[in-house]
């Protein structure tokens, strides 16, 4: 009888086996984006935005529904091309929404890229194969995993047991149409990440932009695509079946989970309609209102999911981490206020001598993360949970997003149906400098992960983001604070510092999850996290 060591030993050489299978696309022909099209209606739309020169045009996406309606308008206006990167896309009516319109903009003339990255698209190989089916359309998967195409267990087993390189993933997050206005910021394609009826929501946001940026926003894009990392979904599937077939597939997929040929979102709440009427308006009329900057996008090279991860912010620009290497150094020159929001925070020794260096220059420190009752990655948060206590004694003004008081913010919203949970990532600094991108400030993403940002010099766009953080702080979250012996901690209510405090407990959640991690705790790689 076979041992059970064995068999392991051969089933992770199986596993690496499919893995290491994909043929080699360094002898692929290039492609670029396409020129921009300023005769197109987003052209004009975009030089009626932003005015000629260096400013960029800048509107914050922060409602879930608004910022699909947006990306939807976008892309029926489309005359040339849509460059679409993503982390996640989800197989929901979120995502088929998205699918239909860029079906029917290829329909239209459209050239479509779609690069997704392909850790999480389990069960998704016949949708892509459809979508890439069509006229006029490419799908390309980053990094792709030869195994585990219907397991996602398969495929975390193969990421930890086997290859590194299969943990490390592209996390960007960019839509760019017709070379001239885009989408940029935290959010996956996926119901959750728009405020969907789900039984979990994550918040976010991002922003639209237009003018001298978009260049930049473009150019980044096609590194990727072109990558040796990157593959067309056929050639990652060997698929053979005749496009029509594969046509006629899609559309009996969309037909099944939207009920037509064609997927359109829920219909918007109440609530959000005066933010959407806002933007409807402005393309109808040709025009948007936006904050005018300068700013500059950043974003890590492809190779960085096979360099060594730096261990400082002085090795970064080897390693290829371009945008913790830029918000790290833009962060640094914070002279009087530093706020971070990131979903996942992990600061590390390093960063810990940072802050005690910001609060010894004066400098006041705001940080929001998600708590261990909202987080989805409890083994982040065991990684966080080793840096509090330190980060508290610093004088850092530290809170935690509570999922019931958050659900008291956006009831209106979201009915009260569903746990929100924060996905946004940004710093604001000095009240005049905004970082916003997919980058979280943790290891996972300064050194395993690709990323990308925009550094925007706006107080008009600081100053919206700042309010909207300050009421999520408020409202959506408690404060983490130092009881009177000097080690316990406490949570009280954002709104109400001087209210009554869970000493020691952490809101929401029982003793035997607190106990989990407790005892898991030790045994977590924070490299990983």
């Amino acid at each position: 009888m076979m041992s059970l060591t064995r068999w392991l030993v051969l089933w992770l050489a199986t596993l690496l086996a499919g893995c290491a299978s994909l043929p080699d696309a360094s002898g692929r022909a290039p492609v670029s984006a396409l020129a921009p099209d300023h005769d197109g209606p987003l052209g004009r739309l975009a030089s009626q935005t932003v005015p000629a020169g260096p400013l960029s045009g800048f509107k914050l996406l922060a409602s879930g529904p608004v910022a699909l309606q947006t990306r939807l308008a976008l892309i029926e206006r489309a005359r040339s091309s849509v460059d679409l990167q993503v982390y996640q896309f989800k197989r929901d009516r979120s995502g088929w929404a998205m699918l239909s319109a860029l079906r029917d903009a290829a329909a239209r003339g459209v050239r479509v890229r779609l690069l997704v990255d392909d850790f999480y698209t389990v069960g998704d190989d016949l949708m892509w194969l459809g979508m890439s089916a069509h006229p006029r359309v490419e799908v390309r998967l980053f990094n792709p995993i030869g195994v585990g195409r219907d397991s996602l267990w398969l495929r975390l087993m193969a990421s930890l047991l086997g290859e590194e390189r299969l943990h490390r993933r592209m996390h960007n997050k960019l839509m760019v149409v017709d070379g001239v206005i885009a989408i940029a910021g935290g959010r996956n394609i996926g119901d959750e990440y728009f405020a969907g009826e789900g039984d979990q929501n994550y918040y976010d946001f991002d922003v639209l932009t237009a003018g001298a940026v978009v260049s930049q926003l473009s150019r980044s894009f096609d590194p990727y695509w072109n990558s040796r990392f990157t593959h067309d979904v056929r050639v990652v599937l060997d698929h053979r079946d005749a496009d029509e077939s594969l046509r006629v597939a899609f559309a009996h997929l969309m037909a099944q989970a939207c009920g037509s040929s064609a997927c359109v979102p829920a219909p918007l709440p109440a609530s959000e309609a005066p933010a959407w009427l806002d933007i409807a308006q402005g393309l109808a009329r040709g025009r948007l209102e936006v904050h005018l900057a300068h700013a500059s996008a950043a974003a890590d090279a492809p190779e960085k999911i096979e360099a060594t991860p730096a261990p400082d912010i002085t090795g970064l620009a080897a390693s290829g981490a371009e945008v913790q290497l830029r918000v790290g150094m833009a962060i640094r020159q914070a002279r009087e206020e530093m706020v971070i929001v990131s979903p996942y925070l992990i600061p590390g020794a390093n960063g810990i001598a940072t802050l005690n260096e910001f609060r010894q220059r004066g400098v006041r420190v705001v940080l929001m993360t998600n708590s261990l009752a909202a987080t989805d990655e409890p083994l982040v948060h065991v990684g966080y949970r080793r840096y509090r206590t330190d980060i508290v004694r610093t004088g850092v003004e530290l809170y935690e997003w509570s999922p019931v008081r958050s659900g008291r913010l956006f009831r209106q919203l979201l009915g009260g149906r569903t746990v929100m949970r924060l996905h946004a990532k940004c710093a604001l600094i000095d009240r005049r400098f905004v970082y916003l991108g997919s980058m979280n400030f943790d290891p996972r993403s300064r050194g395993l992960n690709t990323e990308f940002g925009l550094l925007i010099h706006s107080e008009g766009l600081a100053e919206e983001i700042r309010t909207l953080v300050d009421s999520m702080r408020r409202e959506a979250a408690h404060r983490v604070m130092l009881a009177g012996d000097g080690r316990t901690l406490r949570w009280v209510p954002g709104d109400a510092p001087d209210a009554s405090a869970d000493d020691g407990f952490e809101p929401g959640t029982d003793f035997w999850s607190r106990l989990l991690w407790d005892l898991l705790g030790p045994f977590v790689p924070e490299e990983l996290l």
